[in-house]
């Protein structure tokens, strides 16, 4: 097997040779057109968001653009597990698009299936490798970082929102809140705010809010990102990047991250993403 072409532009890959050329040229068509068609519906929820939507519409609008990415990812871990070729497995993993290590470890079953059936493979040994290294920092952060608070009250802290006026975490006590961990600077978090804005949209009338605090260094640059992806809700940041005071107070090692506080003000998940954020809303929010 030939593969040649750009791996940041997938689409325009060629693949010749070998009896598992035509296995990985159907994942790169399907790649294609499945991206390209979530690229639409998000340019569209963009424009939908602009128009200023109502918020119920959007939820509906989010809700099914989740399932549809869902099912996409499905596809890609699916062809992996079918495949008898090692090459188009690894492949096909690497097109799922794992958004964090908690998506990637919620896969872990199947990953683990194609690293035994394909153990002498150097791909699927790499994979083996990096798969064992995400366990391991899960670990530690589980440990040490913001999910060692889970059962326990959520430490206290106070900072200013855009205004100048401080915000203490304390003020919220009485509902559900979100404290998201995020950065203008941060890509995942970036991509992780649709799912976010989706949830406050869904449960913001049902005793929830959220509150943001960015790890930003520049007001200009975390106020654009507050308002170019819809995050309506209470932020607050010191500007003091990863010098802040919350993040040595919640053992913060990485972004996106968030704690889910309860109305007595202790601390029931963290780490929440996608439809795991949804799913403990919904248990919690009924």
């Amino acid at each position: 097997m030939s593969i040649s072409g750009d791996y940041n532009e997938l689409e325009k890959i060629n693949v010749k040779g070998s009896e598992a050329t035509s296995e990985v040229q159907q994942l790169l068509n399907q790649y294609s057109e499945k991206t390209q068609a979530l690229s639409k519906e998000m340019q569209a929820m963009d424009s939908l968001r602009i128009a200023k939507t109502p918020d119920s519409l959007m939820a509906a609008r989010m809700d099914a653009f989740e399932k549809k990415e869902a099912q996409y990812k499905q596809y890609f871990l699916d062809a992996a597990l079918k495949t008898k070729h090692p090459v188009p497995a690894v492949f096909a993993i690497n097109l799922v698009g794992f958004k964090d290590a908690e998506d990637m470890l919620s896969h872990k079953k199947e990953l683990e299936d194609i690293i035994k059936r394909f153990p002498n493979n150097a791909m699927v040994k790499d994979m083996q490798t990096f798969l064992a290294d995400v366990q391991k920092e899960k670990t530690t952060a589980s440990a040490e970082g913001p999910e060692s608070f889970i059962g326990k009250d959520a430490p206290d802290f106070t900072l200013p929102d855009p205004n100048g006026k401080n915000i203490s975490l304390s003020s919220f006590k009485g509902k559900y809140v979100l404290v998201d961990f995020w950065a203008s600077w941060c890509g995942p978090c970036r991509q992780e705010n649709p799912n976010v804005v989706n949830a406050f949209m869904k449960y913001k009338d049902k005793n929830f809010t959220i509150l943001g605090v960015s790890l930003d260094k520049t007001k200009d640059a975390w106020l654009k990102a507050i308002a170019d992806d819809g995050l309506n809700w209470n932020h607050v940041s010191d500007l003091k990047f990863w010098e802040s005071a919350v993040v040595p107070l919640y053992g913060i090692t990485g972004i996106p991250t968030n704690i889910l506080i309860d109305p007595q003000g202790k601390v029931v998940a963290a780490n929440l993403r996608g439809r795991g954020l949804e799913t403990k809303l919904s248990e919690v929010l009924k």
